[in-house]
């Protein structure tokens, strides 16, 4: 099934958002992650993990998500711009007027201005990683270097005045309110912009600031209170805690074992990193850890990524599909809380999502099936590549087992998580298989089809077609498809693609449709699950004493 979902035209989203029962300011709530993220460059960050952090307490975009926290429909509504955006053109043109009183932390006032360079430099060096949706639309060809290359503005943008901004696309584009809600609308003033190093020197537009930054795998960022941010401007967001410190280098199991049994700060801990499968019997079977637990299916899903360019023979990519083992893969997901195996590119909350099963091979695998498939290929080793995190461990030797299985020969290759993405998408990587999640950046199957698999848009680096799948009839289907100004009436469409894919090209391998299973401490109040990023939804977070 899909989510609920609207989109705001009724003009102006009100403000402030909606006080949160019960809830009263002050305290700290720690969030426990894995590892540091690779970006906080708001035109670099592409991380759902990262984003839902970002957007929720420190980054704003043009528009933004009301996520609900009691079931009913997220909405599409202005953040930073006043509505979700204006055509009069069929989408070929999109203007946005910023909301009055918005400034940085430093007291600065936010401008179109602002908006205009944030999404003019992430043509260049520093939006190579980060979402590339404006940019494709604003420039199709990539024609415009960036900046540092071609001039301080790119093709498709004016500025009438100071809370003005216009999009003039290629082509009509009626998705665009949703390319508006990523990053690369974060504003960046051009006289405060360090290049590389605004990774560590960016301005916050949300509720919090950086107070304090330890670098290294077990640094963290603490955060305070912005005191420029006005709730008056913000349609989303709370600011309730005095600080929120997001604390790095806390493996899932420590996450978990922390908030089993919390004392001290870790009552007001918050994991962002799901219950480890050794213990998800436990909490289910507690009333008490069950009352403390967000749980629910998200749009993420675990791929295999087949390098089409070093495993050329489809045949060979369908063998893979037959013989890979999804359901030891669930299994050390934390089974069902955390998984379901998959057999389709989209999760079943993505529209256009329908159940198809083109390599029918039970949960562990067929290979037998697989075996046909690759009769009298000569073969020579896979690379798989994988996140090297703890959980992560032992899922890559029970990889290497199936697949060997089958007859392959696999080389293990563990990558340090937070390069992880950035190594895997530089085009010249020498993996063949590459263990790696996606959800879409918004609630339309074109944010999994137009980043995934179109070939067109493959670059030097900061690919997420970690594929590198490239067919012509397939790109061309995904162009029409996203073009369609009824987004409902494409799903079947969308439905269809999925399917073709699989069945023709195979460039990947569906492992399972990602669940949450979270644990956070008992004297954290608001959280809740969000559907646009897999991890507590952070807008209404606050400390119950």
């Amino acid at each position: 099934m899909s989510q609920q979902f609207e989109i705001d035209h009724l003009g102006e989203a009100p403000t402030p958002a909606p006080d949160v029962p019960g809830a009263r300011r002050g305290g700290r709530v720690t969030l426990l992650a894995d590892a540091p993220p690779e970006h906080v460059d708001p035109t670099q960050m592409y991380i759902g993990t990262t984003l839902g952090v970002a957007l929720g307490l420190f980054h704003r975009t043009l528009t933004g998500y009301q996520e609900s926290y009691d079931g009913g429909p997220r909405r599409l509504v202005g953040d930073l711009a006043t509505d979700t955006g204006r055509t009069t053109d069929g989408g070929r043109t999109w203007t946005y007027t910023l909301r009055e009183g918005l400034k940085f932390e430093d007291g600065t006032p936010v401008t179109s201005y602002d908006v205009a360079h944030a999404i003019t430099r992430s043509f260049g060096p520093n939006g190579v990683y980060g979402p590339q949706f404006i940019q494709q639309a604003l420039d199709p060809e990539r024609a415009y270097g960036g900046p540092e290359e071609d001039g301080p503005q790119a093709p498709g943008l004016s500025t009438p005045d100071e809370r003005t901004i216009v999009f003039s696309l290629a082509e009509p584009t009626p998705g665009f309110p949703f390319f508006a809600t990523t990053t690369t609308t974060t504003p960046v003033p051009r006289d405060r912009d360090t290049g590389a190093d605004y990774e560590t020197s960016w301005l916050a537009t949300g509720p919090y600031k950086v107070k304090e930054r330890v670098a290294g795998e077990k640094g963290h960022y603490l955060l305070e209170r912005n005191p420029h941010w006005d709730p008056a401007t913000d349609p989303i967001r709370h600011q309730y805690p005095d600080e929120i410190l997001w604390e790095f280098g806390v493996a899932r199991d420590q996450q978990t074992e922390r908030l089993l049994d919390p004392s001290g700060q870790d009552r007001f801990a918050v994991a962002t990193f799901d219950v480890a499968d050794a213990h998800v019997a436990t909490v289910q079977g507690s009333e008490e850890l069950s009352s403390r637990v967000i749980a629910g299916p998200s749009a993420y899903l675990q791929y295999v990524y087949i390098n089409t360019r070093r495993v050329t023979d489809v045949d060979v990519r369908r063998a893979l599909n037959h013989a890979f083992d999804r359901g030891t893969c669930v299994e050390l997901a934390g089974g069902t809380a955390g998984a379901q195996y998959a057999t389709t590119i989209l999760a079943p909350m993505v529209p256009g999502y329908r159940h198809h099963d083109v390599y029918p091979s039970g949960e562990h695998g067929d290979p037998v099936k697989a075996k046909e498939l690759l009769a009298g290929k000569e073969l020579r080793p896979l690379v798989f590549a994988y996140p090297d995190t703890l959980p992560n461990a032992p899922v890559a030797p029970a990889v290497k087992t199936a697949l060997e299985a089958a007859g392959f020969e696999i080389v293990l290759r563990p990558v340090d998580k937070a390069a992880f993405y950035s190594l895997m998408g530089d085009a010249e990587n020498d993996c063949d298989l590459i263990y790696g999640v996606w959800g879409p950046d918004f609630p339309d199957a074109s944010g999994v089809f137009d980043v995934l698999f179109r070939g067109d848009r493959l670059t030097a680096q900061g690919n997420m077609n970690l594929s590198y799948f490239d067919d012509p009839e397939i790109t061309a289907e995904i162009a029409r498809l996203a073009q369609e100004p009824d987004r409902a009436a494409v799903a079947e469409g969308y439905a269809e693609l999925d399917r073709r894919l699989m069945a023709e090209h195979a460039p990947v391998v569906p492992v399972y449709y990602k669940r949450q299973f979270t644990l956070f401490g008992p004297q954290v109040g608001g959280l809740f699950l969000s559907a646009q990023y897999f991890v507590p939804n952070l807008t209404r977070v606050h400390v119950v004493a």
